[in-house]
């Protein structure tokens, strides 16, 4: 269905030496690049989950980027483990450098999805960031402090082993579409599970930027994208976040009824949508 050559994954090397995938389309066949997406995943996807979403923003104009989280894809590390958050914030810093690097002259944009959404958050807390844009979509923000107490979250701190702990999502959260389940039941690179020192790394991320607000100028515009309904993610909770973190952005709402908008039947919507933020002057 869709060109095999516009879907590329190279190899960096962290600050640790683990070995991150990451994942790249670009536009072939005379179709302009005229803008970057560096795409961050959630908990329990990969790039690969971009197998139709990279291909449809390249035949826009958007050439994609995407890091397999370490531990997560094809990228090194132990399985659904995350040292720590500053660890995971080094990675995406590592990653994104370099898809600017290879295309200096185009506009970034900075997306995060779900959990990604988080990882977004704390880097834009800390400042610095290079984009034109940044797009939160059903992102994980505030997630961690509406599910637990003080209490909760001062234990779950505390976590440091690589004692393994189940994802407690069904796959019938993401989507309910037939084809889509079939490719999770059969996605092996799918975590099912996540160590005890992730868990106090995605408090810790949130910690980052719970209470804070990100430098305002010069600033990328903000857009928060929510699905009509989430089974995962509380948006209310997420929509208050991210207003303490930046203040005014924009609200873009899908006719989508589980949390994954790609896998629903809004996909279509949501890329020509997303193709016109990452290139304003994109045709529908």
């Amino acid at each position: 269905m869709y060109p095999k050559d516009i879907h590329q994954i190279s190899e960096l090397a962290a600050a640790d030496g683990t070995v991150l995938a990451l994942h790249h389309w670009a536009p072939k066949d005379g179709v302009t690049a005229r803008g970057v997406l560096f795409y961050v995943h959630g908990i329990q996807s990969h790039a690969s989950w971009l197998f139709e979403t990279g291909p449809e923003l390249a035949a826009r104009g958007v050439v994609t980027y995407a890091l397999d989280r370490r531990g997560s894809g094809v990228s090194g590390g132990v399985r659904g483990d995350l040292p720590s958050a500053d660890t995971v914030l080094e990675d995406y810093r590592l990653g994104l450098a370099t898809a600017r690097r290879e295309h200096p002259e185009l506009p970034v944009t900075l997306l995060g999805q779900s959990f990604g959404g988080s990882i977004v958050g704390a880097l834009a807390a800390v400042g610095g960031l290079d984009v034109a844009t940044v797009v939160y979509c059903t992102p994980a923000l505030g997630q961690q402090r509406a599910r637990f107490g003080a209490v909760g979250r001062a234990a779950v701190r505390q976590l440091s082993g690589q004692e393994r702990a189940p994802i407690a999502l069904e796959d019938e959260d993401y989507t309910g579409e037939a084809r889509y389940l079939e490719f999770m039941a059969n996605d092996r690179l799918m975590l099912r599970q996540i160590t005890d020192r992730t868990r106090a790394a995605m408090v810790a991320l949130e910690d980052s930027y719970t209470g804070l607000q990100a430098p305002v100028a010069p600033g990328p515009d903000i857009h928060f994208v929510r699905a009509e309904r989430d089974p995962i993610i509380d948006l209310d909770v997420s929509e208050k976040t991210l207003r303490e973190l930046h203040g005014d952005f924009s609200t873009t709402s899908f006719a989508a009824r589980h949390h994954y908008i790609e896998f629903s039947p809004a996909r279509r919507d949501y890329w020509d949508w997303l193709a016109g933020i990452v290139v304003p002057t994109v045709p529908a």
